[in-house]
């Protein structure tokens, strides 16, 4: 199924009656075309005298780029309005889905029969639906490091990003081995182009198949072209 906003608020009111004491004002609900994230309850955050968190301006944002199960689109908004229970309130946890997160999720799974859990992102396979069929050219290093750990590094398709990013692998001690490809194959869409520092790692068996049909892509950190 397919979320709407009239859904969405009715089941939050209804959540907020049954499983949160009605004390929640019903946020500003987003439908989203995020393929990262099946929802967010997002705020503004100020951090305070003795570094003690102000959370404030909610919002709900609900993808709709899945095709939920109607249990999966009710825990779902169950699992973010825990979120916003707790910044709401001004509760201190000492992470997002910290000891005061499960404790209220496993109530609330304990009393209601829910099966909310603690990581809500899409998976994989979910991502892959989100994302479709059609192409979306990527370049990519694949990286080996030296303990034997493969990773993965998308960047801008700008000549002078790829050769930037190059020469900042290059210059890794960690790094053993690398080799860029370009491919269109919608699976590397799944891995954030940018120039940032952070790797994804990969299981070499499963990127394997996709990365047969890729074009190795030749840069020494001067030039850039398809081989």
């Amino acid at each position: 199924m397919q979320p709407t906003e009239e859904y969405i608020r009715e089941h939050f009111d209804f959540y907020n009656r049954t499983m949160f004491g009605g004390t929640l004002p019903v946020p500003p609900i987003h439908l989203t075309n995020a393929r990262t994230y099946m929802g967010m309850m997002t705020c503004r955050k100020r951090v305070g005298l003795f570094g003690r968190k102000h959370f404030s301006n909610f919002a709900l944002r609900i993808s709709r780029r899945f095709d939920y199960t109607e249990a999966e689109l009710q825990d779902t908004i169950i699992h973010e309005m825990i979120h916003y229970y707790i910044a709401y309130n001004q509760l201190q946890d000492i992470s997002a889905h910290g000891p005061q997160f499960r404790q209220m999720m496993d109530e609330i799974n304990r009393t209601y029969g829910r099966h909310i859990t603690v990581t809500h992102r899409s998976s994989r396979e979910e991502r892959l639906r989100a994302i479709g069929p059609k192409p979306r050219p990527r370049i990519f290093a694949i990286v080996e490091m030296h303990d034997g750990q493969h990773f993965i590094k998308a960047v801008p398709r700008i000549g002078q990003r790829i050769i930037a990013m190059h020469r900042r692998i290059a210059s890794s001690p960690q790094v053993k081995s690398w080799r860029w490809y370009y491919s269109t194959d919608p699976y590397f869409a799944l891995f954030p182009s940018s120039m940032g520092r952070y790797m994804q790692r990969i299981d070499m068996a499963e990127i394997r198949p996709h990365l047969d049909a890729s074009t190795p892509v030749f840069c020494d950190g001067r030039n850039v072209k398809l081989q």
